[in-house]
């Protein structure tokens, strides 16, 4: 049991709005909260059940029905808590050995009695409808897609949201956030869009410096222009204000993969999951953190197949799993498996790179080239998602010249992909090194 969960709050959390209906609908202010099943009747348990906790076994017999596993009941604790955390008062404790509880900080459940007019403006007290914080939400867990239609998608969610409340301070942030994946993530003029993130993300400083994940955020928007001992700093201020916030160590394994700390960086990415258990990205990312730290090409597998036994409807989960297979052992049976895959504005970023790969790597060389000439007229951080492919077939000097078209715009994820295990025989390059004194010279 962790330290901060030893004090419990005796504030009912009827005292400050929250209520269950007769049919197990939870409200926060005569506001209905818009949940999955699984995660209204769960919450409904624990606000019933408060002061006293919820046994695992309670949750298994009166949320599901007697067939839970124990990782169903962390994803679903999961996306509660950061559902509740745009609420901010309430929180949820895990109970060693007795089940989870909830509590009310008294601190912000003062804070939310005393708002004034004055302070509207913070995050944590204007006064938003559920639509809102919804939205905001809905906006979020787009952006997990990483595709061009995602980012299209979460960019009109949230403006217009913020044209709605436009000091609603957590919309600021995730407007931030998608501007941030669009550039990194290869939309022509990033580094323009980043910097226009680092002023969204200065004004909500001056307004609110202590807002949810503005630190975590202005740490990876600096490591998306490389500049990461500034960066470094950033994270670790972060991860001291929001020690139970997953995508803060996240972003923060992200920058340690970035950087060459693998073995921190699955320790980072191992916190995120622990946190936030039903997220496919994080789990690609802890599997590839593995994989750089020298795992075997039998682990990697592994690693590769667990992630898809965990998210067996994520294409982000079973392209990973097609690449690490064709890594370890290419076969064409592959090859005919990333052939079925229909490439458009919704699929992942780095989809095409991916099935270049395998299809490389099988032994499908025309088809292989035919993808990466799709694709030769995008950002250039679109194209260096083809490197693994280009070094699969022995061309190596495309590779490097993509590499240090990329090292040119100064910005990006080029660094993480250096550290994809399919990417490792380019450290053979006799250019290698100076390309990484080019990276890391900010």
């Amino acid at each position: 049991m962790q330290p901060w969960h030893r004090k419990i709050s005796g504030i009912a959390p009827a005292s400050v709005g929250f209520t269950v209906d007769q049919h197990g609908f939870v409200a926060y202010k005569n506001a209905i909260l818009d949940l999955p099943p699984k995660e209204r009747g769960a919450l409904s348990l624990l606000l019933h059940a408060w002061p006293k906790s919820v046994s695992k076994k309670d949750f298994a017999q009166h949320v599901w029905n007697g067939r839970m596993s124990n990782e169903s009941l962390a994803r679903c604790m999961a996306q509660l808590r950061r559902v509740l955390s745009h609420i901010g008062m309430i929180k949820i404790d895990s109970l060693y050995g007795l089940g989870y509880r909830l509590t009310i900080q008294p601190e912000e459940a003062d804070a939310s009695v005393l708002v004034s007019s004055d302070r509207g403006r913070q995050s944590g007290t204007v006064k938003v409808h559920p639509s809102v914080t919804a939205a905001c939400f809905y906006a979020q867990q787009v952006l997990q897609n990483h595709s061009p239609a995602a980012y299209d998608r979460a960019g009109s969610i949230i403006n217009d949201v913020i044209s709605q409340a436009p000091d609603y301070i957590p919309a600021k942030l995730v407007l931030a956030q998608c501007m941030a994946s669009r550039a990194i993530n290869g939309v022509p003029c990033g580094l323009q869009m980043i910097d226009e993130a680092q002023n969204i993300l200065r004004s909500i400083e001056r307004t609110e410096p202590g807002a949810l994940g503005l630190q975590s955020q202005k740490a990876n928007l600096l490591d998306g222009k490389w500049q990461f001992n500034e960066a470094r700093f950033m994270h670790k201020q972060a991860l001291l204000l929001s020690p139970e916030n997953p995508v803060t160590h996240f972003n923060y394994g992200l920058h340690l993969l970035a950087t060459g700390a693998v073995a921190d960086a699955v320790t980072a990415f191992s916190s995120a999951i622990e946190l936030n258990p039903f997220s496919p990205e994080q789990s690609i990312m802890h599997a590839r953190s593995l994989a750089a730290a020298g795992a075997s090409a039998i682990d990697v597998v592994e690693h590769a197949r667990e992630a898809y036994r965990i998210h067996p409807d994520s294409q982000q989960v079973y392209l990973y799993l097609l690449g690490m297979l064709a890594f370890a052992d290419p076969q064409p049976e592959l090859a005919h498996a990333a052939r079925q895959i229909t490439l458009s504005r919704s699929s992942w970023i780095y989809a095409a790179g991916i099935i270049s790969y395998v299809l490389a790597q099988c032994g499908d060389r025309d088809s292989a080239l035919e993808l990466i000439a799709a694709q030769a007229t995008a950002n250039v951080n679109i194209r260096i998602t083809h490197l693994a492919a280009l070094i699969a077939m022995d061309l190596f000097d495309e590779a490097v010249l993509r590499v240090k078209e990329a090292v040119r715009a100064g910005y990006g994820h080029l660094p993480i992909l250096l550290s994809f295990v399919e990417n490792s025989a380019l450290k053979e390059h006799p250019e290698y090194p100076a390309i990484l004194a080019h990276i890391f010279s900010r």
